[in-house]
């Protein structure tokens, strides 16, 4: 919309939308909107920082919703459950965090494991994928940058590239670990798979097939770090591989980790 326009925004809003309820939700999704879009516009001039169009949109919807809520039902600092409860009719319940410990797991003898990870934390999607051997030991690693429409496309990218990496090592089991459940199923052949992720599931597939054995495995976010730092890596060139004495010190702090098998703490909502 140009800008003459955008100026012009409010008084239309205000002529044509005559319902108080729905005047107030459209100024939250109109001011929402255009900050964020101003706050992405600054990082991008001042700063030269990105970010993806689906992590703007996502961000943009999460703030929508709380400004919603905040403006609905007036929460300033605490909310009381029973008087939310009494008015509305319906029974409300706390839910109680419960903690587990997520370990990154060495693969056996014989095998090599391959964790992959997509990231949309920049203009551009990225993807990362690294094998290591049953002494826990960095072997190869990869880091791409992709414009592809949605993180499940580029978790999926990871695995192709990374199957395809691991050919390359003549490798005999391969032990595949992501941190999607939606690319893990698509692996498998399960869920709704888009026509968009075929492609990308037959290269997998081709690689897969020259393999003795071969298995794979969800991991939560917080046992996958090293995946995610080379997803995130800006890469120069569409892809960059990465020889173990070629890693930067992040990556390495995050090997050792994994190697010490120390885990890391993750809490949810029981």
């Amino acid at each position: 919309m140009p800008p003459r326009r955008l100026a012009l925004f409010p008084a239309w809003m205000s002529a044509n939308i005559t319902v108080p309820f729905k005047k107030e939700i459209a100024n939250i999704v109109f001011t929402t909107t255009f900050w964020h879009i101003w706050v992405e516009r600054n990082n991008r001039v001042f700063s030269d920082k990105r970010m993806h169009k689906l992590v703007i949109l996502k961000r943009i919807k999460v703030s929508i919703k709380l400004r919603t809520i905040h403006r609905v039902f007036r929460i300033i600092q605490t909310l009381n459950l029973v008087m939310v409860s009494n008015a509305f009719g319906v029974q409300i319940e706390e839910k109680e965090n419960s903690s587990t410990i997520v370990k990154w797991m060495s693969p056996e003898d014989g095998w090599l494991k391959l964790n992959t990870d997509g990231s949309l934390a920049d203009d551009r999607g990225g993807y990362g994928a690294l094998i290591r051997n049953s002494n826990s030991e960095f072997q190869l690693g990869l880091a791409g940058r992709l414009d592809l429409p949605t993180i499940n496309l580029l978790e999926l990218k990871a695995i192709e590239q990374g199957v395809k990496l691991s050919s390359t090592m003549q490798a005999c089991k391969l032990w595949i670990e992501t941190d999607s459940t939606t690319a893990l199923a698509w692996l498998e052949g399960r869920g709704n798979i888009p026509w968009t992720a075929i492609r990308s599931l037959r290269n997998t597939h081709h690689y897969l097939q020259h393999l003795v054995d071969w298995k794979v495995t969800h991991i939560h976010r917080e046992g996958n770090s090293p995946a995610d730092i080379l997803a995130a890596f800006k890469s120069m060139r569409g892809e960059s591989i990465f020889l173990p004495k070629q890693i930067w010190k992040e990556l390495e702090v995050a090997l050792v980790q994994d190697r010490q098998e120390l885990g890391f703490v993750r809490v949810r909502e029981k």
